[in-house]
């Protein structure tokens, strides 16, 4: 809502290096602010491509069961996933976490607030950037599952333990026959893989005095270890400053994210049970439903990657502002912020005969959150001798609204329309939810400090 003297700063602030910002290899915001500042802390709960860790600013300080902290990019409240900022675009990460700090944000203040603002244009030639970079990625700590010549005495030790009379090298008969056979299949190697990723950024900067840019895009790619566990996102960014006179400046931030969590996927719980003396796939080259047949418990750790799943969440986000600074009242700022977010979220899902689905069921989940924020923000700054003092005053108005509906089918004729004919399902179920919610909020603040050395700092909102 202002700018401050560090010196001046009453409440407990940590900053992020900007250098880490711009060098590592990572997927998200998450994952680059881990491990930087105390007091932040970052937990993966997953290591699925694409997935972002929780974040906790001196731990739970919750009752109601959240702890994330406020999230505000380039001054305006942020909705979505730490998925849909580009680290290459940030120019700086500030962590609030004392109540001084976080008063101005009121009770929304309460477990922390992270501020992010993204770079801008700056006055000069443009200044094309792109960079990127590719990796492999593996499992660190490899599964050995038990050998075949130890799966066999597993067995016999386990009939002699229990006093039972072994009538065959193994219990299922498709492991006999496949042992009589020399057949052996490691699991855990047929559901990984090498994995990758990639990332590729391009961005524009420059301008004039009185006109300012910054343009941005980026890709990223990344193969999971596990097959089939895939992610992909794109981000693009317009950041705009003109100074349309003395005291009059107007501009706006818009981005745009991509994340696509789509296919089907392999199970590695199954692949680390499965006997060494099972096949995935018959002589057609099909997927063997049950290898350790007449055993049903275990199915195929592969089936997954015959399903046709589709996950994509997406951001679009735009803010426009005015700031006024009147000539006749030195120290005197007005500015007016605008902006709009919408956040629609699709999801299909169809698992077939090929994944031992012998009806055939299919899901659609689609969903929206919008949101848009009007911020009136009215700043004085006065120096008089020793004495320097700061005030700021808001009054915003804010609107959420939400909606979602899925539809699901058991019982189609085959399998060949995937989710995409459900009203063919011979059971039909459907469900829709919807909320909205406003937030009015005023605040005023009050900074002082006499020759840098004494501050006070009064906040209400």
């Amino acid at each position: 809502y202002e700018t401050q003297k560090r010196s001046d700063v009453t409440g407990s602030v940590s900053s992020v290096p900007e250098d880490r910002l711009e060098n590592l290899p990572v997927t998200n915001v998450t994952q680059a602010i881990q491990g930087t500042t105390a007091g932040l802390n970052i937990t993966e709960g997953s290591s699925v491509p694409g997935s972002t860790g929780s974040i906790q600013i001196r731990g739970v300080n919750s009752i109601n069961a959240n702890t994330s902290p406020f999230i505000v990019v380039d001054g305006t409240p942020f909705y979505g996933s730490m998925n849909d900022i580009n680290t290459r675009d940030i120019k700086s990460i500030e962590i609030l976490k004392d109540a001084s700090a976080v008063a101005i944000y009121g009770t929304r203040g309460s477990n922390g607030v992270i501020l992010i603002t993204t770079k801008r244009g700056v006055t000069g030639k443009p200044t094309i950037n792109y960079s990127v970079y590719t990796g492999l990625e593996s499992i660190s700590h490899v599964l050995q599952p038990r050998s075949p010549e130890a799966y066999v005495q597993k067995y016999q030790d386990y009939m002699t333990a229990r006093g039972l009379e072994q009538t065959g090298v193994l219990l299922n008969q498709s492991e006999i026959d496949n042992y009589n056979a020399g057949r052996t299949t490691d699991w855990v190697d047929e559901t990984t893989r090498a994995g990758s990723i990639q990332e590729h950024n391009l961005s524009i900067r420059g301008g004039s005095e009185t006109a300012k840019y910054f343009v941005s895009g980026s890709f990223l790619d990344q193969d999971g270890v596990i097959k089939r566990y895939e992610f992909q996102k794109v981000n693009l960014r317009t950041n705009l400053d003109l100074d349309v006179t003395d005291f009059l400046k107007v501009g706006m931030n818009a981005f745009y994210a991509n994340n696509d969590f789509g296919g089907g996927r392999a199970n590695l719980l199954n692949g680390s049970a499965m006997s060494p003396y099972s096949v995935p796939y018959d002589e057609n080259g099909n997927y063997v439903i049950f290898p350790m047949a007449p055993e049903q418990l275990w199915e195929n750790p592969l089936l997954g990657l015959t399903t046709d799943r589709v996950q994509k969440d997406k951001n679009l986000s735009g803010t426009v502002y005015a700031e006024l600074t009147p000539s006749f009242v030195k120290g005197l700022k007005y500015r007016v912020n605008a902006s709009y977010t919408s956040n629609p979220y699709h999801y299909a899902n169809y698992e077939g005969r090929a994944a031992n689905d012998q009806n055939g069921t299919a899901t659609i989940t689609d969903s929206e959150e919008t949101n848009w924020v009007i911020e009136n923000i009215l700043t004085y700054s006065k120096d008089f001798g020793k004495h320097h003092i700061d005030l700021t005053a808001l009054y915003s108005a804010q609107k959420n609204e939400f909606f979602e509906s899925s539809a699901t089918g058991v019982g189609f004729i085959n399998d060949e329309l995937s989710y995409n004919n459900i009203e063919s399902a011979q059971n039909i179920s459907a469900s829709s939810q919807s909320w909205e919610s406003t937030l009015l909020s005023q605040m005023g603040r009050i900074n002082y400090s006499y020759d840098s050395r004494y501050l006070l700092t009064l906040t209400a909102r």
